[in-house]
């Protein structure tokens, strides 16, 4: 009878650490799951971002020559402006000049003077 009682001593005990390992394992193995799971759509994600930047760039140095051909038909254009601004600096500094000596002579309507010519 000793032998019984030992035996299904041990038969619980067995039983109690299977359950206790049950019990233990899977809420563990759902938790890497989820971990897995939330890893790898981070993972996509970050691959897709990768992707979406790799074809940003790629537009970009496919569209560099285009660019560079624009900048060389435009840079002359930009030089005869800046020509063109310094002149009629020039010539605002010298109308103000030649009004401030209008003014400084007495003459009182510059446009006087003009129609008077």
């Amino acid at each position: 009878m000793k032998k019984n009682s030992t035996m299904a001593v041990l038969f619980t005990v067995i039983m109690l650490a299977c359950v206790m390992f049950i019990v233990w394992y899977l809420p563990a193995v759902s938790q890497r799951r989820f971990q897995l799971v939330d890893v790898q759509k981070s993972l996509e994600t970050s691959l897709g971002r990768e992707r979406k930047q790799q074809s940003e760039y790629d537009e970009t140095v496919a569209s560099i020559p285009q660019v560079e051909a624009e900048l060389e038909r435009v840079l002359p254009l930009t030089e005869a402006v800046k020509e063109e601004v310094k002149a009629l600096k020039k010539e605002r500094k010298a109308l103000r000049k030649e009004k401030r000596e209008l003014e400084g002579s007495g003459v009182s309507d510059p446009q006087e003077v003009t129609e008077n010519d």
